[in-house]
């Protein structure tokens, strides 16, 4: 008895989405609005820092002065 080899090339390609490439597309530009968010936000986050800390060290200093 012969025993039945298939090989790639010979077995049909499954059917594929007309939106198969959308979710790689969509992780590119989500991860881009991501990166540059957090490239504005984190020198700004550290000035908001600064400026608390002050306003916590004031009224913290008021009834001192």
């Amino acid at each position: 008895m012969q025993s039945i080899r298939t090989t790639r090339s010979s077995l049909p390609d499954p059917p594929r989405s007309p939106h198969s490439g959308a979710a790689t597309i969509d992780t590119i530009l989500v991860l881009a609005v991501v990166v540059s968010m957090a490239a504005l936000l984190i020198p700004m986050s550290r000035h908001a820092i600064k400026v608390v800390y002050e306003i916590i060290c004031s009224l913290v200093a008021w009834p001192f002065v």
